[in-house]
């Protein structure tokens, strides 16, 4: 099984709070709580994640991935 990368928001930290009526909703919904139910240590993922990069850097990386997501694909 290939590993994904998805994006989060803190939005779907709301999501089962939200409107469950809304199909789109409960789905997010329903994804952030399978996600959030998995035992993972993220400090120990991030460890080293961006050891070589400046903040600047790092929010410049971010806002390019969080600006492409957003555009409508062809």
């Amino acid at each position: 099984m290939a590993a994904n990368r998805i994006y989060l928001d803190n939005c779907c930290f709301n999501r089962p709070y939200d409107d469950q009526l809304n199909l789109n909703i409960h789905l997010e919904a329903e994804a952030k709580l399978f996600i959030q139910k998995e035992n993972f240590d993220y400090t120990k993922w991030q460890e080293n994640l961006f050891e070589d990069m400046m903040i600047e850097e790092i929010y410049t990386n971010a806002a390019k991935l969080r600006n492409n997501k957003s555009l409508p694909q062809d």
